[in-house]
């Protein structure tokens, strides 16, 4: 408005000179007047006037072109020391960190499934069972295989049942032989002196006793010639005279044995009567063995029915298929009516002790990542919790995930989150590097600039900016660290990036904030 003013002032002074009848021009900024009347000295005044009117013009102009120069809006950020975490993201599954193969043991049908995934289960409880009628009827044959063992066992007798160390017929055909080879031993030695002696006595004996009965009989038949005793009493007489002479004639034929012995005939009897014994106990022998062999051979049919009964009670036993520990059920690949071999899963279950997240890392972050560095995710099942954890291990080598090279890293969960269960994809972020108390830009405040990185600085008093050389030590995907060149408390400009390109060494520059409560 001013150098308006100044050339509205100009322009009266030239109408002024016009009107009074002198003719003016401008000629190379100078004042050209033609004026006849003027002396020489007025000219030259009146240049000079001119001269000075042009120079206080331009200066004024100057100034007010200077005042014009343009202020930016911008967006700030007061630099403050806080923690700077530079993070490396990927995908991951969360899974139990110890997992269990229930497996069939005996091959079979599966006649039902007591469990479903997300069970838990305590130990030794049943989770499936397979169709065991045909180890039922293999049972029956089994238990009756062992019974009619046991009957034939029976029926030999019991080892060691009939005496110690030898059985009962044994035992007796052997004192038979003993008592054959005493006879004959006797017979070979003839009689004794004492035999003969007690011979003759008997012998006496008898005779004395016949002779009583003969003279009984004569009396007696007297007696009833008289009709003093009745018929009955002779008969009696008579039958006691018979027995009477039997005895003597015995104890003739003993006493004169013994007189005559040994005769072959004696030798002859005692000798065959020892043959007879020894073939009595060779036999008794003989069954004997025959015997103790049956009972081996039916004491090995019963062993072997037992150990076949054990067997199928054993594999009726394992159609229950159980756990042997606590867990959570986290599959169940078979269904009712599948056939199943020994050793197919079954189930698989998750163990207590701890979930853990296998995250998937693309092979340009995976350098960066190691052991024991901190991480935290989230899943979609369980929106807005966070989830924190450590890197427990890294694969040594990629697995191609789709076209890309991903390295498997095992990440253990803090504490055991109950929510958390096998199977839910995680969000994961590592941390590969931490700093507490750190100087933090958002990485849009930082310019590349020949080759350096650089920062606008705001001066609060002038709200000029001043272009600030810095080190960056790391940058995260929104931040970077900054080292040298600013420090805590300084007001950086952040945006926006259109303005950040034109922004120059003293420009002024308004903040956002400032705008808005200018508006309002």
């Amino acid at each position: 408005m001013k150098a308006k003013s100044i050339h509205a002032a100009n322009d009266v002074q030239v109408n002024k000179f016009q009107r009074r009848g002198v003719k003016t021009g401008w000629v190379h900024g100078a004042v050209r007047r033609e004026c006849p009347g003027l002396s020489q000295r007025r000219r030259t005044i009146l240049v000079a006037v001119g001269l000075v009117a042009i120079v206080v013009a331009t200066i004024v102009s100057g100034k007010l072109m200077g005042e014009k120069k343009p202020t930016y809006t911008v967006d700030t950020v007061k630099v403050e020391p806080r923690e700077f975490q530079v993070t490396v993201s990927a995908q991951g599954t969360v899974e139990p960190i110890s997992t269990l193969e229930v497996r069939a043991q005996v091959a079979g049908r599966v006649a039902e499934v007591l469990v479903k995934e997300g069970d838990v289960v305590q130990a030794g409880q049943e989770i499936v069972r397979l169709d065991q009628s045909a180890l039922l009827a293999q049972l029956q044959q089994a238990r009756a295989a062992v019974a009619s063992a046991e009957a034939d066992l029976a029926q030999l007798g019991e080892a060691g049942s009939q005496g110690v160390g030898k059985p009962l017929e044994v035992q007796q055909a052997e004192a038979q032989l003993a008592a054959a080879r005493a006879r004959l031993a006797e017979t070979k030695r003839g009689s004794s002196e004492a035999q003969v002696a007690q011979a003759q006595a008997g012998l006496t004996q008898a005779d004395t006793a016949f002779e009583d009965a003969q003279r009984n009989l004569e009396a007696m038949e007297a007696l009833y010639k008289e009709g003093a005793v009745a018929k009955a009493a002779v008969d009696e007489a008579r039958a006691r005279l018979v027995n009477a002479r039997a005895a003597l004639d015995s104890a003739k034929r003993q006493y004169e044995a013994l007189l005559a012995s040994p005769t072959p005939e004696q030798l002859e009897m005692a000798q065959a009567q020892l043959k007879e014994a020894e073939i009595a106990l060779a036999m008794a022998r003989e069954h004997e063995a025959s015997r103790q062999m049956g009972r081996q051979a039916a004491l090995a049919r019963l062993r072997q029915a037992r150990a076949n009964l054990d067997l199928v009670q054993a594999e009726l036993e394992r159609t229950s298929i159980t756990v042997p520990s606590a867990g959570t059920v986290i599959s169940v690949p078979v269904k009712r009516g599948a056939v199943v071999t020994d050793g197919v899963p079954v189930a698989t279950l998750a163990q207590p002790g701890g979930m853990r997240v296998r995250a998937r890392v693309d092979e340009t972050d995976i350098a960066a990542v190691v052991v024991g560095q901190r991480a935290t995710f989230t899943t979609d099942a369980l929106a807005g919790t966070e989830f924190s954890g450590k890197v427990a291990e890294i694969s040594p080598t990629a697995a191609a995930d789709g076209t890309i090279p991903r390295f498997q890293v095992l990440i253990d969960v803090d504490g055991e989150p109950s929510q958390l269960l096998p199977g839910m994809s995680a969000d994961v972020d590592i941390a590969t590097y931490s700093k507490k108390d750190a100087l933090v830009v958002p990485l849009q405040a930082v310019l590349e600039k020949d080759g350096k990185k650089a920062l606008f600085a705001v001066d609060p008093e002038s709200s000029t900016v001043k272009e600030v050389h810095v080190v960056i030590r790391r940058e995260s995907l929104m931040d970077a660290e900054v080292v040298e060149g600013i420090s805590a408390g300084d007001e950086v400009v952040v945006g926006d990036a259109t303005v950040l390109k034109k922004l120059k060494d003293g420009d002024r520059v308004k903040r956002s904030e400032q705008k808005k409560g200018e508006k309002k």
